[in-house]
């Protein structure tokens, strides 16, 4: 029986792809910029049109500084659920869209936010609805979040995916597939630190003895805490803005510099983070004052047993599609690590096959659509299979 559902769920996909295009190009067109949060929300009037289309009820939590959450249901007929995740935001300004609209090269679709990631956002939907109308009496609930700020790091999306995956029985995230189409089982995580200093303003030419420069301390500690950064290991820092004095002939009294560190594992982060914390506290300019606020934002996506067995079912699932994956980790972070951080199944880059992201030459491979949505529906169906037959 699985096997005819499959089959169905394929063909049925494949009359849809003409619609699933047209709705990836209406919401490629649309500027969602994270903090646009007009933008995010006309990306979800889009989603609520498909799901009111597609008889999927939703509810819609909004929130004061960003877009909207929408976190809709398809009901299964078992116990559980299986959670697909996806952002609405991307990290282009309004405006972008005016000067690179949603276009067809060949094989590759081009615009913003084309393969990170609202071409998933189109998957998860069409695959979701497949699978209800053709195995809804063999699955479990399926569970669709659409979140509005993940590119700055989901600080309000994180309490909501935690508490929409704390029962789940496995996550896709439907970022995109790597360029050689690979999905992802390990990622790193981030964290967004700031420093503030405090010294004491005097005329630098004639009272300089006078001042306290918080530009010289945070030379000093910028210094100190880039030599902890460790390669091999997988810690970057880097810092990102950096602001500090009043003008040429004073010695500053104020300075701020933020931090941007990934890392593989918390525990790294972890270390570091203390390391970071003695050189803010240790005054290297007497009279300086320091502060050090922030901390993580997006968990790693550690591999556990629970991920090795969920990519194993969706190397399964392709074999029936014939089509090959791998796996790989990856340098970036997303939302899949709160989920692998509760110990859930959770597999990264189910979505379509794409690169440049963020840049003016973001692209997703036209020809890994359809099947990349064949693989997400698939999995789904053999999860919640071998789920309740366990």
């Amino acid at each position: 029986m699985v096997n005819s559902a499959l089959n169905d769920i394929n063909d049925y996909l494949e009359s849809k792809q003409d619609d699933a295009l047209a709705f990836l190009e209406e919401i490629v067109n649309i500027d969602s910029f994270t903090y646009d949060k007009e933008g995010v929300n006309r990306v979800g009037e889009v989603i609520r049109r498909q799901l009111d289309a597609a008889n999927i009820p939703y509810e819609v939590r909004k929130n004061e500084d960003f877009g909207d959450h929408i976190i809709a249901t398809v009901k299964g007929k078992k116990e559980g659920k299986i959670l697909l995740m996806g952002h609405q935001d991307t990290p282009h300004p309004q405006g972008t869209t005016k000067n690179r609209p949603f276009q067809i090269e060949g094989n590759l679709l081009r615009g913003p936010g084309v393969s990170d990631m609202k071409s998933g956002l189109v998957s998860m939907i069409h695959a979701a609805v497949a699978v209800r109308e053709f195995a809804q009496d063999e699955l479990c609930d399926i569970e669709i979040l659409f979140t509005p700020e993940e590119e700055i790091g989901s600080p309000i999306s994180r309490a909501v995916i935690e508490e929409r995956a704390k029962d789940a029985l496995a996550v896709f995230n439907l970022e995109a597939a790597r360029p050689d189409g690979s999905v992802v089982t390990a990622r790193k995580g981030s964290a967004h630190l700031k420093i503030e200093i405090e010294g004491k303003a005097a005329h630098s030419g004639a009272f300089i003895e006078d001042g306290i420069s918080a530009n010289d301390e945070l030379a000093l500690k910028m210094n100190k805490i880039k030599q902890l950064m460790d390669l091999e290991a997988g810690v970057t820092i880097n810092f990102g803005k950096i602001e500090g004095g009043i003008s040429n002939n004073v010695v500053s009294p104020h300075a701020t510099a933020t931090i941007h560190i990934g890392f593989w594992r918390r525990e790294d982060f972890e270390g570091l983070y203390s390391q970071i914390q003695w050189i803010v506290d240790t005054s290297f300019v007497p009279g300086t004052k320091s502060t050090l606020s922030g901390g993580i934002g997006i968990l790693p996506m550690e591999k556990h047993e629970g991920v090795t067995k969920l990519y194993e079912t969706v190397q399964y699932a392709a074999k029936g599609l014939a089509l090959p994956i791998t796996e790989q980790r990856t340098k970036g972070a997303a939302d899949a690590g709160f989920t692998a951080s509760l110990g859930i199944p959770t597999i990264c880059g189910m979505g379509a096959v794409g690169g440049k992201w963020h840049a003016v030459d973001e692209y997703m491979e036209l020809d890994t659509f359809l099947p990349r949505m064949k693989l997400l529906a698939n999995s789904i169906v053999i999860v919640a299979q071998d789920t309740l037959k366990e």
